[in-house]
């Protein structure tokens, strides 16, 4: 039960803290989606256990054996657009999560050269097109 309630002030301390750094979360305007393709190379990454593996930490629609340290994608209430606002502020968060909040209990993505800035852009659509 302590690690559960852990998890849950984690996720409200990185709404918070997004919503801190100039992040809407009423009333952003929705941007035109990405291309078909773009948003399948996403989805391809975030399930691949050995590229973005966004499984290991989040549920995501179709996918299995999802895991529970980071809320479910897309968060209940909240749209990708709500937090970011523009796609690039969501690829800047997934390339260097602490960057934008000091605590942010997930991966380096890009600082780290996990995944490249056309993987990250892919990426990004795929999570920006969930509703």
């Amino acid at each position: 039960m302590k690690h559960r309630n852990k998890q849950l002030a984690q996720i409200g301390l990185l709404v918070t803290g997004i919503s801190c750094l100039g992040f809407s979360l009423n009333g952003a305007a929705a941007e035109a989606p990405g291309n078909v393709s773009s948003i399948q190379a996403g989805k391809a990454i975030a399930f691949n256990r050995a590229q973005g593996n966004c499984l290991a930490c989040h549920a995501l629609p179709g996918g299995t054996m999802a895991g529970n340290v980071g809320p479910a994608l897309p968060m209940q209430g909240v749209t990708f657009q709500q937090m970011f606002q523009t796609k690039e502020k969501l690829v800047a968060f997934l390339g260097d999560p602490e960057k934008l909040f000091p605590y942010a209990n997930m991966p380096e993505f890009g600082k780290n050269k996990v995944l490249t800035q056309t993987q990250l852009e892919q990426v990004a659509d795929y999570l920006w097109s969930l509703k």
